[in-house]
């Protein structure tokens, strides 16, 4: 009855072990994909896609919203993918002509901006709340 009894504790202790390590794994790779900029950058390329398609009234006032220009940089061509329009020199080949929507009203509200600004560059474009930064 003895070895029965350690089977059971001993197959117990094993299926606990089993049980912290995948939760440790499950919350290490979501901690990962949380602060992860790919992830970021996916989630605010469908999140533009989804206003500029189905937002059209926010979009639309959010643009009244915004001033400043475009500095032509590229950062948000290069969010997610590098976009096949971006040049070597880091210009837009239909720029004046055929554009998709989403990069025309690019940014649409301040977490484009804050999303290009995790890149490292400082976006020509700003919102009302930051006047001093921009030239409205």
């Amino acid at each position: 009855m003895r070895l029965i009894s350690f089977g059971v504790h001993r197959w117990f202790d094993q299926i606990t072990g089993l049980t912290t390590f995948s939760y440790r794994l499950i919350f290490t790779v979501t901690q990962a994909l949380k602060d992860s900029r790919f992830v970021l950058h996916a989630t605010g390329k469908f999140r533009r896609f989804w206003l500029v398609h189905f937002r059209k009234r926010y979009v639309q006032s959010q643009l009244l919203a915004r001033g400043g220009v475009c500095r032509q940089c590229g950062a948000c061509c290069k969010l997610v993918f590098t976009c096949p329009m971006l040049t070597r020199k880091g210009l837009c080949l239909v720029y004046g002509t055929s554009r998709p929507q989403a990069c025309k009203v690019f940014p649409i509200d301040q977490q484009d901006i804050d999303e290009v600004k995790l890149c490292g560059v400082q976006c020509g474009y700003c919102f009302n709340d930051e006047k001093p930064n921009c030239s409205f």
